[in-house]
């Protein structure tokens, strides 16, 4: 059987058990699929246009396809090439894909530079929410890297535990998917303070009275003892 492939990207270059490859013939998905119902907008229509070559489905993870018994929230996984025409990852398109269905996705967006095919994973993760509280989702971006060190792994016994190991592997390079929202939190409040202590150690460089040096220095030296803090927390 042909499996569905994008650039040399498969489910089994990506290490994938062959018992999860989409057969060729159902892998190719037209755009106007993704643009039609339900209606999206002229702008997120052309960003389809411009920036996505072709969108193919390369496995389908579930029980059945994997030795793993359903999850409570998760119950299937769709792996999906996104071909670019450009290295930019359009962030709305893969948002507005992953909406339209319930399962989980990861995205491998892929173009190709002088080297090769060039491979960023993606994943839309449920936030954390309060019950009676709407759901929201948020994308997470991974690493850029070459096609041939691009590689998924299953990790866990249920659906829920698979889906946790590929976003832990999309969003901190690491196949351990437990507690995993609390540390993508830990990590973001990371990022928010090294921005911080960056605009903080300019504001002491500028500063021209010793009161404004001052009060820089003490929120720059507050930001890093927390930051200190959180990335031993985080290792």
């Amino acid at each position: 059987m042909s499996i569905a492939t994008y650039e040399g990207v498969s489910a089994l270059s990506l290490g994938l058990p062959p018992t999860t490859a989409v057969p060729a013939a159902k892998g190719d998905l037209p755009l106007r699929a993704f643009t039609t119902r339900p209606p999206v907008s002229s702008r997120l229509r052309q960003h389809f246009s411009t920036n996505v070559d072709k969108i193919v489905m390369l496995a389908l993870l579930r029980p059945g396809t994997i030795p793993v018994t359903d999850g409570a929230h998760c119950h299937e996984v769709l792996v999906m090439a996104v071909g670019l025409k450009t290295p930019d990852v359009p962030e709305d398109v893969l948002e507005h894909i992953a909406a339209m269905r319930s399962s989980g996705m990861v995205f491998i967006a892929i173009h190709r530079d002088e080297a090769g095919p060039v491979c960023t994973p993606a994943v839309r993760r449920a936030l954390p929410a309060k019950a009676g509280h709407e759901t929201r989702h948020t994308l997470h971006v991974g690493r850029p890297r070459p096609a041939d060190q691009t590689n998924l792994t299953l990790v866990g016994k249920d659906m829920d535990q698979v889906w946790d190991s590929l976003c832990a592997q999309v969003t901190l390079d690491q196949t351990d998917g437990r507690d995993l929202d609390n540390r993508l939190a830990v990590r973001e409040r990371i990022d928010l303070l090294k921005a911080q202590e960056t605009k903080l150690t300019g504001d002491h460089g500028r500063a021209r009275t010793t009161q404004d040096r001052n009060t820089a220095f003490a929120k720059l030296q507050k930001v890093r003892a927390e930051l200190k803090q959180l990335s031993a927390d985080d290792h």
